[in-house]
């Protein structure tokens, strides 16, 4: 029971010992007044005891109720201090939040850009790893070639040198052959002037005299003398000896013991028959 109770308690005690004191004097007006007084008297110190007992009571729960306020007053400093403590360590700690948040958001973003940089750096590692194959593939090429080239070029050398040894094998047989030609009278074409080279022509004319002109001349090597065959598809017509040569054409009289047919103009002319 709280300090209020107990007072309503008390005042509701004293009430009733008022009400009761005013039965006992309405019941004493049908009493002996002097017996009604002295137990009225009595009653009366009975109830200055009781009252006198009351407030001895009512200044204890006063001095309880002023402890306990004073309790309670320290105990709601003590609280007050605790909260202001509190709140001291919660704004503290708010701080301590907003810069963690703060660090966080920081690292966040610089996690972000050390990823975007490390993607960027994987992707050219990934490039350069891809460049560095082809250009091993490119060099296992190359060194491929340098082996084929080198093993060309040592065959190369090889024959080099035989051919060397061919040159001054025919150097010297040349020398001795021109030693021979120079005490014989003779050039190196004396002995070949008579082979015609191997050629195909057109008859450009052919007349009544036996000479006919022919589609290739000095430019392809034919000389004054050479001999060419004269047909036309499969059918032989006879031969003819070169009297005239010019650069693109030649005169060339038909031999008449060798001659099979009428020679005319889009009839072919080779060197491969004689």
């Amino acid at each position: 029971m709280n300090l209020i109770g107990k007072i309503f308690t008390v005042l509701i005690l004293i009430m009733s010992i008022i009400f009761m004191s005013f039965a006992m004097m309405v019941f004493a007006t049908h009493r002996n007044w002097k017996t009604t007084a002295q137990k009225l008297q009595t009653d009366l110190a009975t109830a200055n005891t009781a009252n006198k007992d009351l407030k001895d009571a009512l200044e204890r729960e006063k001095t309880d109720l002023a402890r306990e306020q004073a309790a309670r007053k320290a105990a709601l400093a003590a609280l007050q201090v605790r909260v202001t403590s509190a709140e001291q360590r919660l704004s503290a700690k708010e701080k301590e939040l907003a810069d963690l948040t703060a660090a966080h958001s920081q690292a966040t973003e610089t996690a972000k850009v050390a990823q975007d940089r490390l993607a960027v750096l994987e992707k050219e590692t990934s490039d350069l790893r891809n460049t560095l194959r082809t250009e091993r593939q490119k060099l296992d090429k190359m060194f491929i070639n340098v082996v084929d080239l080198t093993d060309k070029l040592n065959q190369a050398e090889s024959l080099r040198q035989n051919l060397d040894e061919v040159n001054k094998q025919a150097v010297q047989e040349i020398s001795r052959m021109k030693i021979v030609l120079d005490r014989n009278g003779l050039t190196p074409d004396s002995l070949v002037a008579h082979i015609p080279p191997k050629v195909d022509g057109v008859v450009l004319e052919a007349n009544d005299k036996d000479l006919i002109e022919i589609s290739i001349g000095s430019d392809d090597g034919l000389k004054v003398g050479h001999s060419l065959d004269v047909y036309r598809g499969n059918t032989y017509l006879g031969r003819i000896i070169v009297k005239k040569t010019n650069p693109d054409r030649a005169v060339g009289q038909v031999k008449k013991e060798l001659q099979r047919g009428q020679i005319k103009k889009g009839d072919r002319v080779t060197t491969r028959f004689s």
